[in-house]
């Protein structure tokens, strides 16, 4: 009997596959079936160099489907060209659109995945950042974001869907988006188009151990990206994706959390081979039996409303480092006027309209908090309409902070690890400092408050290194968020549950405060707990 709540599945790549044997895979998956009730396995047809030929394909395909388990095809949309000079030039050898022969490639590999399998997911692969003089010539006067945003548009329809409904009327196309989002529009991804082309959506939900990787992610990005793609179409968003590659036990578990937090229909684990016989799986069983029993209890998310529109970057991730501290969110890429708070970074700021959207919403009675980035990106943009409050180019290195402002000054001090932050400028009397950091004779605003309108606008001081967020004292963190604590996820759902995720190392207690009531809540490290706030 499989999970109540959401599909599991497991991805096969074309090398595994072209080195392995029924046999083999017979053996391998009793070890996986001993701790998991996998639902799906996706054979892989092509990746890099190899190709999985039709006999192979359906051997395996009908071992699977006599296990009891569906099987659909792969696809990671790279290759190796050996007589290409510009090749090794290209990340990962993704494919250049621009080359009608590889897009003539492209679309024999669908069109042979599709005459064998009736549902497809494309790895997180499909993107260009190819700039070859075929690709400089193609795009002209544009930008290579405009460029590479229509290309993989034209792609899309007519390389990939197109051609692969033509041949396999009911055909299911899924696209599987990365975990970079705030580099999508510079490679090509383009969800605003791509939603309305490709029958559902997946997402990478690996964040592996941020100190140590490449993209630096927070481990809450499980959660909010698969939030905002639910956001992009509603119902359309999948399932959410992980590995086990450069994390630990604990992290690579983490990930399996916030996906089905985040109420993912299914997850695929990356992928069959690096994960047999290895020490991920029994523990991840007991984990997936566990989660599901509560999901049945759980509503749907809900959370402050982040606003991160199509195309947009700028203090990336911020958001998922304030999620690991307690603050839970619900990012989408449409800007609400029945939302408030609203939630805005400088991501926000991509939207050429986000200053007449901020004032009318403010003016609507509604409360918007901003950082300190979107002060500097919307200087001289129009953010002086709104408040006296300034960006300047001054740092200051602050370890002393006062809260809790009385009429003439502060009721409580703390000290904490040194943190640089930028310097704001306000008009006394015009912004209210909520909290200070002081140095030496002088203090530094890190939360004030404003008003326009009938609405509410507060301006967050963000520290140049972002995980210094989670230095910031206790108190100084309640007076931002009134039930916060560092490096934990808050993760609310509308029917009165709520769950939570502590990421540290030891044990912690959490007072929440709801309606009347105030909950003690024991952590143990690196654990979750369902919580009903109506008992």
């Amino acid at each position: 009997m499989g999970y109540k709540n959401f599909k599991l599945a497991i991805y096969c790549t074309a090398p595994f596959l072209n080195n392995t044997s029924i046999y083999s895979l017979e053996n391998d998956l009793k070890f996986f079936q001993r701790y998991l009730h996998l639902d799906k396995v996706y054979l892989e047809t092509h990746r890099g160099k190899e190709d999985v030929s039709r006999e192979k394909l359906l051997e395996f395909k009908n071992f699977f489907e006599s296990q009891g388990i569906k099987v659909s095809g792969g696809i990671t949309t790279t290759i190796d060209l050996l007589d290409d000079p510009v090749h090794n030039l290209r990340i990962f050898h993704t494919f250049c659109y621009s080359k009608e022969t590889l897009r003539e490639k492209l679309k024999e590999i669908v069109e042979y995945t599709a005459s064998i399998f009736d549902e497809i997911i494309l790895d997180d692969f499909y993107f260009t950042s190819c700039a070859c003089e075929d690709c400089v010539r193609a795009k002209g006067d544009r930008s290579w974001r405009d460029y590479r945003l229509s290309l993989m548009t034209e792609i899309s329809q007519g390389y990939v869907v197109e051609p692969a409904k033509k041949l396999n009327p009911k055909v299911n196309i899924i696209v599987k988006y990365p975990n970079w989002i705030e580099s999508y529009h510079e490679n090509g991804y383009n969800p605003e188009t791509q939603k309305d082309i490709f029958d559902e959506m997946y997402v990478g939900t690996e964040t592996r151990d941020p100190r140590y990787t490449q993209q630096d992610l927070p481990r809450y990005l499980s959660y909010s990206l698969m939030r905002w793609f639910e956001n992009v179409k509603q119902g359309r968003i999948k399932g959410g994706w992980f590995d086990s590659f450069e994390c630990d036990l604990t992290q690579y578990l983490e990930q399996a959390h916030l996906t089905l937090f985040a109420k993912a229909k299914e997850i695929t684990l990356f992928d069959f081979s690096s994960l047999r016989n290895t020490v991920y799986i029994p523990p991840l069983g007991f984990e997936l039996e566990r989660i599901d029993d509560m999901l049945s209890l759980l509503g749907n998310p809900v959370g402050v409303s982040f606003y991160h529109p199509f195309h947009s970057d700028g203090e990336n991730h911020l958001e998922d480092y304030l999620g690991m501290m307690g603050i839970p969110f619900e990012p989408t890429p449409y800007f609400s006027y029945e939302e408030s708070p609203v939630f805005i970074t400088e991501t926000s700021c991509g939207d050429k309209d986000i200053i007449e959207k901020l004032k009318n919403t403010l003016l609507r009675g509604n409360t918007v908090i901003i950082t300190s980035g979107v002060l500097r990106k919307l200087s001289r943009r129009g953010i002086e309409e709104l408040t006296s409050i300034r960006y300047t180019d001054g740092k200051a290195y602050l370890d002393f902070f006062a809260i809790d402002p009385a009429m003439t000054g502060f009721t409580k001090y703390i000290h904490s690890k040194e943190i640089l932050f930028p310097i704001l400028e306000y008009y006394t009397n015009s912004s209210w400092p909520l909290i200070v950091g002081i140095k030496g004779e002088k203090n530094f605003p890190i939360l004030l408050k404003d008003f326009y309108g009938k609405g509410k606008l507060y301006v967050l001081n963000i520290p140049d290194n972002f995980s210094d967020l989670y230095n910031f004292p206790v108190d100084v963190l309640n007076e931002i968020r009134k039930v916060f604590m560092e490096k934990i996820g808050l993760f609310l759902y509308d029917n009165n549950y709520a769950i939570l995720e502590s990421f540290l190392p030891y044990r912690t207690e959490v007072f929440l405060n709801y309606k009347d009531k105030r909950i003690k809540i024991l952590l143990s490290p690196h654990t979750f707990k369902l919580i009903n706030l109506s008992q």
